[in-house]
């Protein structure tokens, strides 16, 4: 009578053990793909006039870390870019001098700024701020932002 029992029990735990075995088999193998760790991508938005094409954050052991902001914009008269943040942080603009994006309305400009410090591989993200005229003079703002992974100069 005592066998039945264990018998029962044995068939339960078995059946059992081979569906758990068979799931961390599936989970083992979505690791092992990648499913869990997605890349992240560089992305930049703003709102309207402006267009934000592409942004690049870089690091080097032996350069400045430097982030790319490529910007056009579409029916202004005149434009600043300012108060860049990354994680939190202040990024001094480098190029162009003043933060002037003028010439956004013809062609794309690059802006580049210098973060405190940036390592490869890490996730960043931050914002920026666009005071704009249009016709007429009257005087905007729009907010941007921008994240991705730090790429190796």
């Amino acid at each position: 009578m005592f066998n039945k029992k264990a018998q029962a029990a044995m068939e339960f735990l078995m059946t059992y053990g081979w569906a758990i075995m068979i799931v961390l088999i599936g989970i083992g193998a979505l690791f092992f793909l990648g499913v869990f760790n997605p890349s992240t991508p560089s992305v930049c938005n703003v709102a309207s006039p402006f267009i934000c094409q592409d942004v690049r954050l870089t690091a080097s052991p032996t350069v400045a870390s430097e982030i790319t902001l490529v910007i056009a914009a579409t029916g202004i008269d005149s434009a600043t870019i300012s108060n860049i943040k990354v994680n939190g942080g202040d990024c001094g603009i480098t190029t162009p001098a003043g933060g002037n994006i003028n010439s956004a309305k013809s062609a794309p400009v690059s802006v580049k700024c210098t973060p405190a410090s940036l390592s490869e591989g890490t996730k960043v993200s931050g914002t920026f701020l666009i005071t704009f005229t249009k016709q007429f003079g009257v005087s905007h703002k729009v907010e941007g932002s921008f994240s991705g992974v730090v790429e190796k100069a």
